[in-house]
């Protein structure tokens, strides 16, 4: 059986007290100490046994990035023409440059946020 599992033996505790008793008052801290020491050590180890145990996916199991990707480009697309007619009716060239690159820093700054 795996040790994280093992309760603390009662005969570890009987032989804490028998050693108190034995050394005396002058004692009864470090033996209280090192008792729970070993308390705290055993549930230490059932904590990292059942966050091992329980421990979630990746964060990327989620949705693939390459259908991500495929829905941003969509996405992209359906915004560049409506873009374009809006920068180019309210300010010529320059708001159709200003649409384009609107979309391209979108599609770089969505892209890299998958990466991460």
């Amino acid at each position: 059986m795996d040790s994280s599992r093992e309760p603390l033996p009662k005969d570890e505790v009987a032989a804490s007290l028998r050693a108190s008793r034995e050394l005396g008052p002058d004692y009864d801290d470090a033996v209280a100490a090192a008792l729970a020491e070993r308390i705290e050590t055993t549930i230490d180890e059932r904590i990292r046994h059942h966050l091992a145990a329980h421990a979630r996916p990746p964060a990327n199991a989620g949705v693939r990035s390459n259908t991500a990707r495929m829905v941003l480009s969509i996405i992209s697309l359906g915004l560049s023409l409506p873009l374009t007619i809006a920068g180019a009716a309210f300010a010529g060239a320059e708001g159709v440059a200003l649409a384009w690159i609107g979309l391209i820093v979108f599609y770089v700054v969505s892209v890299i946020g998958f990466r991460r």
